[in-house]
C-alpha cells in the first residue's frame, strides 16, 4: 500500500499494528508491514509499486514518523 494510503488508513483509525521486519529477499534490510483492524497485512509500496525497503532501522522509524505512526514493533 502506498504512502497515501496508509496515511487515510491511520487517520481513519483502520491500522491495526505496524512492524518493522527483516526483507524476506534481502535479510540486510528492512521493511515496514501493516495490519488493517479487518486482518489484512500489507506491506509499504513505492508510487512504482516496488515494495520499501531501508538499509538502516532509524531510516524505517523516520518514514513511519513522517506518515504519523507513533510507535512499531521491530521484529528482528
Amino acid at each position: 500500500m502506498k504512502k497515501q494510503e496508509i496515511k487515510a488508513l491511520r487517520e481513519d483509525n483502520r491500522v491495526d499494528s505496524v512492524k518493522i521486519v527483516r526483507s524476506p529477499s534481502d535479510a540486510s534490510k528492512w521493511v515496514v508491514l501493516f495490519k488493517e483492524i479487518d486482518g489484512k497485512s500489507f506491506f509499504l509500496v513505492s508510487d512504482d509499486d516496488q515494495v520499501c525497503s531501508y538499509l538502516t532501522l532509524d531510516t524505517a522509524v523516520e518514514t513511519l514518523d513522517s506518515l504519523g505512526f507513533a510507535r512499531a514493533e521491530v521484529l528482528f
